[in-house]
Parts: structure tokens; sequence; C-alpha cells
């Protein structure tokens, strides 16, 4: 009787053992996907934080980009396991209670967790999604056993790797937190459509506008990371202009892009038409009066962002950022 309780407990500890390494790798797994799909545009991550009204944290992209990808190797490589599953659960929650603050007050719909690798899930799926999440987490830090420090030469490849992958996505992460390029900024002359009447513009091929309306043109591409990364954003303009017209730079004949990636829009196909005036993807246009008044390039700004420091810019203020000079 008691052997067979003894065989017992160890039957349930090598089992909860074995899910317990299963749990880890599909965290790993998560995180890492997570990490990467943001790392192709952490500007546009960042942007994606200003849309939930939590504008300061924006700067904190790439940091969470980095602790994101940190988790999902210690919990792959099964490094100090108790404490990646303890920070993971903290992280999650603090996503979960981000996203519901932004859903709730912001009327935001898609978490963006998986920057360009992501597809948009109802609400509901990402509120069960980071429950189950949070419940991996918390079953890995329950069976885990406390383990005594690990020699450092047993560990090394393991470091060494870890290491080596850190490194990398730190160099990748900072290449893409470039921020949005207001006005072409710090730039000798301003964008070559600033201020042209756009009837008069290449893109009056495609668009007419009237006088006492205003629009939003936003010139992008389906095979462009930042353009993806900032779809989230730009469907929330459709109220701030009159108008909202998208142009895209490459062909989607049949619509099979634009369902992937679940864009709302019918998308005008402009080709290279356009170049020599858009060198920079995405583009976003603000025109008022017939003239183009701004220039937004690289990623495209939360709604929040956009109607609180571009909307309410005086003209003086404008002139003043198209005349600066560039920066030695």
């Amino acid at each position: 009787m008691h052997l067979t309780l003894q065989r017992h407990i160890q039957y349930m500890n090598k089992r909860a053992h074995q899910i317990t390494h299963i749990l880890e790798w599909v965290l790993a797994v998560v995180f890492l996907l997570s990490g990467a799909g943001k790392m192709v545009n952490s500007a546009g991550f960042g942007e994606l934080i200003s849309s939930y009204g939590l504008e300061w944290f924006s700067m904190l992209s790439p940091v969470i980009i980095l602790i994101e990808m940190l988790l999902g190797l210690l919990l792959l490589l099964h490094l100090w396991p108790r404490f990646a599953a303890t920070a993971t659960l903290a992280l999650l929650m603090v996503f979960s209670i981000a996203f519901m603050y932004g859903h709730l007050v912001h009327g935001i719909e898609d978490c963006g967790c998986f920057g360009s690798l992501g597809q948009k899930m109802p609400v509901w799926a990402t509120y069960l999604r980071n429950i189950i999440l949070m419940a991996f987490a918390l079953y890995i830090l329950m069976h885990e056993p406390k383990r005594a420090a690990t020699s450092l030469d047993k560990n090394r490849p393991s470091l060494f790797f870890l290491t080596v992958l850190m490194t990398i996505a730190t160099f990748w992460t900072g290449y893409t937190w470039r921020p949005t390029t207001f006005f072409m900024n710090n730039f000798a002359q301003a964008h070559p459509l600033l201020g042209c009447e756009i009837n008069q513009s290449p893109i009056g091929r495609y668009l007419q506008v009237a006088n006492d309306s205003t629009y939003i043109i936003w010139v992008f591409s389906y095979s462009c990371g930042g353009c993806i990364n900032s779809m989230e954003n730009i469907k929330q303009y459709q109220d701030v202009a009159d108008r909202f017209v998208p142009l895209a730079v490459t062909p989607d004949p049949d619509g099979r892009k634009r369902r992937l990636l679940q864009f709302p829009y019918d998308a005008i196909y402009v080709g290279d038409e356009l170049s020599g005036f858009i060198e920079i993807l995405p583009t976003l246009l603000y025109v008022e009066d017939g003239k183009v008044k701004f220039v937004i390039e690289e990623s495209v700004p939360s709604i929040y962002s956009f109607k609180s420091n571009y909307l309410e810019m005086s003209n003086d203020e404008i002139l003043k950022q198209i005349s600066t000079p560039k920066s030695e």
C-alpha cells in the first residue's frame, strides 16, 4: 500500500514536471513571437501604446520588446524558470490591465500584441488568451521546484546563446525605433508635397478634392512592416476628416491581402506614380482648403496623439516646424 502510494506520487510529480516543461515552451514561443513581431517596427508599437491614452509610456516600447524577448528565451532555455514565470505572470497582468483600460476608455479593439505577425482577435478572445497564459505561468510557478544555483560552466552554452540573441534583438529594436517624421523635421527643405494644391499634384490623377472639405490621404504598401503595424491606428482616422483616402503602392487585385490584414477600406492602386514625392512608407497627408497642411512619415501616430499634437497646431507653429534647419 505504502509502495503503491509512493509510486503514484512519483508518477504525478513526473507528469507535473513534463507538463511544466511543455507550458514553458508554449509561453516561450508566445513571448518570442510577440517580441519579434514588434521588433519589425518598435516605433509603431510606441504609437500603439499612445493610442491606449498612455502617451508617456510609449517611450518604453523598446524596453517592453526586449523584456518579452528575454523572458521568452529564459523559458525556452530553462534558465531561472521560477523567476521567468513570475515575471511573465506580472507582465501579462500589466498587459491585460492596459488593454482593458484602452478598450473601455479609448475604444481599442486590437491589442497589437504580436505586431506585424498578429491578426486581429475579438476582444473576448484577447482576454481569454491572456487568462490562459496567466494560468500557464501560475502552474509553472507552483510546480517548478526550487533549485540550488547551477554552476556557471553547466549554463555557459545557454548563457552564450542568450547573450547573442539578446544583442541581436537590442540592435534590431534600436534600428526600428525611429520616431515619426513630421514635416521632414530637421531637414533643410520641407516635404515636396507640403503646401501643394492636391488637385495640381500627382495625387490629383486619383483624387480631386473640394476646398471646403478636409482629407486624410494615407500612402502605404501591403508588404511594408511599418504600414501593417500602423493599420490599427489608421482605422481610427475615419472620423478625423471629411474623407479618408488610402493609396496603395502595391497591387491587390482580388482583395486577398486586404482581407488577410483585415483592412476595412478599398485602397486606390497608384503603383510607382508618386515616386519622387512619396519616398517613405507609410506617409500620411492632411489636406485642408485643397492644400497639404502637413505630412507625417515613418508610422501613423495614435488618434490620441494626432488630435492633441497635430490638429491643434497653429499656422505659426507649422511654419516653425517647416523652417527648422538641418542639425549638424
